[in-house]
């Protein structure tokens, strides 16, 4: 692959990335991380190489970077990681002059052709341009998972209903599957998103229907002893009974959850049950809410064949349908009340020549659905001081394998993450472990999750990415992060993974290699920065790599950690000293002032959240009702 940085202009694209989504504070951590590295005496002393980094050669300057990837000092590794992290996935996420990258021909990567199922929005959004006040009965911030199935629900009940969204609304045309412009688009600060020390990558979405119109389509129900955990230990009460199921049901029905297709084109799933079945472990399938589904695997950067029944196809729909209005790129900056009763929010709107303006909304009651990471955010810009605000943030931390296949595996290919392994969930005897499942993955993400060793083997495991098969091991997280405000009033995410769950995650990593050999790979790996290498026939003690990749250990900015499920950030408990919401979904501190999303989660609800997000939705909205 002969393509080098300067073709794509990289350097140019780095900086004006950074300008995009970097707060001042890391612009100057950057530039004296930078200047550090044209230091002689800070090269000098800490790897021998008594020169600016832009004078050492190329055998030099690629050792001081895989060692600063290595270095048992956190900070050197932080600062490596996020600049690897942005320029790698640039590298292979952009589209020079609108058109193919040239190093897809080298895995054949393809885009998805054009749908003739693909359809305009049915929804009619707001022109708010000459806008001064808005009045309805509810404001509900957020379009998503929980923002959907309330606005429907209450719009129902006879109740006027305005959804704000502070992302866009786009159709299933629109819906490309362009890796680079679609993180812009539709995810949290660009897909730039991490935890304050930068260890973690955290997935939001950013548009009409949130985190429904862009993840994987997994339908998992939460399972029972998670629910009663929930009910009896916290006081989110009933939702261990009959009426939380019978939410879980209508949700389930109306959008359209099923394991009908058994979807064995995509072979990354098949080679990942080939593993577990010849290792006797357990094997299910996931359930997914699609109708006529395309199996294209670009589901993460929307459905372009419209066949995921995400919130903006099917809630959001009932609720226009029902009257209720919605508002895109409209962003609450803060909630009004007065004596203890909510009366309002302030929402800044950008319209669609790039100008922004101020609303006031004046209403009878707010549902926040802004999710995990906003909800707590607006609570604290808005002046509520219960002191569990932002606090108990479960983030599932996620990390995956790599295994090389002597056959095609395409892991963009064919429906994602359609196959579960909960042989490992509850690693502990108290419900906290591992679940393994595997993904679609496209070049940015992939080569932002690739260990870099150097440039030219980061080249080679890019080159063979057709024939590389990954599996994912998502934790349950049994202790937490929070949330803060930073300056800018903007959410900050402090998190680190702790010793117990990073335990579970190492026992999960070792479980996935495993799996991949049992499945016939002729090569596996971690993401571990070090990238320890486990080669069939050339490498013989397989238990000898799996020691090591344990002392290797997972610490902060050491491997490649993700996250895309953000939980508990204000949770709901049977009184104000445990948590923010009382078990009708209500703040403890306004009245009228209801949180019905994920944020509300007493712990995490260790599978995927939608599902559980929506019927959560829906079951605080019967009790809602009787309220307003």
């Amino acid at each position: 692959m002969a393509l080098a940085a300067s073709d794509l202009n990289l350097a140019y694209l780095v900086e004006q990335a950074l300008e995009q989504v970097a707060d001042t504070q890391a612009l100057v951590q950057l530039k004296q991380f930078l200047q550090l590295l044209e230091s002689r005496t800070f090269n000098g002393i800490l790897f021998g190489y008594w020169s600016p980094f832009s004078r050492l050669t190329l055998e030099h300057r690629t050792d001081l970077l895989y060692r600063l990837a290595t270095h048992r000092l956190a900070l050197l590794r932080r600062s490596f990681v996020g600049l690897k992290r942005l320029a790698t996935f640039l590298f292979y996420a952009t589209l020079p002059d609108g058109k193919v990258n040239p190093a897809y021909r080298v895995f054949h990567y393809q885009l998805p052709s054009p749908s003739a199922q693909a359809q305009t929005p049915s929804i009619q959004t707001i022109d708010a341009r000459e806008i001064n006040t808005l009045h309805c009965d509810v404001l509900i911030i957020g379009s998503g998972a929980s923002g959907g199935v309330a606005a429907a629900e209450l719009a129902a009940s006879g109740q006027d209903v305005i959804v704000v969204e502070k992302g866009d609304v786009f159709s299933d045309q629109e819906f490309h599957g362009r890796e680079l412009e679609s993180h812009d688009r539709m995810l949290e600060k660009r897909g730039a998103l991490t935890t304050s020390d930068n260890s973690m990558v955290v997935l939001a979405g950013s548009l009409l229907g949130g985190g429904t119109a862009i993840n994987w389509s997994g339908a998992l129900r939460p399972p029972a002893e998670i629910l009663r955990e929930w009910d009896q230990i916290y006081g989110f009460r009933d939702v261990s009974g009959a009426q939380f199921q019978q939410s879980l049901d209508a949700v389930s029905n109306r959008i359209a959850v099923n394991t009908e297709n058994d979807h064995q084109r995509c072979v990354n799933n098949r080679v990942f049950e080939e593993g577990l079945s010849a290792l006797q472990y357990g094997v299910s399938s996931i359930p997914r809410n699609v109708k006529n589904c395309g199996d294209c695997g670009f589901c993460n950067f929307g459905c372009p064949h419209g066949a995921k029944q995400s919130t903006h196809k099917t809630y959001l729909v009932d609720a226009q349908q029902r009257g209720a209005r919605i508002l895109v790129r409209a962003h609450a900056s803060r909630l009004e009340h007065r004596a203890g009763r909510i009366t309002g929010a302030s929402l800044n709107v950008r319209h669609s020549d790039g100008s922004v303006s101020e609303i006031a909304v004046q209403c009878r009651a707010v549902v926040l659905a802004a999710g995990s990471i906003h909800t707590p955010a607006i609570l604290m810009r808005s002046g509520l001081t219960n002191p569990n605000i932002g606090l108990n943030l479960r983030l599932h931390p996620t990390t995956a394998t790599g295994a090389l296949f002597d056959r095609p595996i395409r892991m963009w290919q064919g429906a994602p993450m359609t196959r579960l392994c909960d042989d490992f969930a509850n690693l502990d005897s108290h419900g906290y472990g591992v679940r393994l499942m595997n993904a679609s993955a496209h070049p940015g993400v992939l080569a932002m999750g690739t260990p870099w060793v150097s440039g030219r083997m980061h080249k080679r495991l890019m080159q063979r990415l057709e024939f590389t098969a990954n599996i994912m091991i998502i934790t349950r997280d049994r202790y937490s992060g929070r949330i803060t405000l930073g300056p800018d009033g903007y959410p900050r995410i402090h998190y680190q993974l702790h010793p117990h769950d990073a335990r579970h995650m190492m026992r999960g990593v070792q479980e996935a290699l495993r799996i991949h050999l049992a499945a016939g790979a002729r090569e596996v790996n971690t993401l571990q920065n070090a990238m320890p290498v486990f080669r069939v026939g050339h490498d013989h003690d397989f238990e000898n790599f799996l020691r090591r990749v344990a002392q290797l250990d997972l610490r902060p900015n050491s491997f490649s950690l993700f996250s895309a499920h953000q939980m508990g950030s204000a949770r709901i408990a049977g009184s104000a000293r445990q948590g923010v919401a009382n078990p009708d979904g209500e703040c403890y501190e306004v009245k009228g002032l209801f949180i019905v999303d994920a944020s509300v989660f007493p712990t995490c609800s260790g599978v995927n959240p939608m599902l559980t997000i929506m019927a959560t939705a829906h079951f605080l909205a019967q009790r809602i009702k009787t309220l307003l």
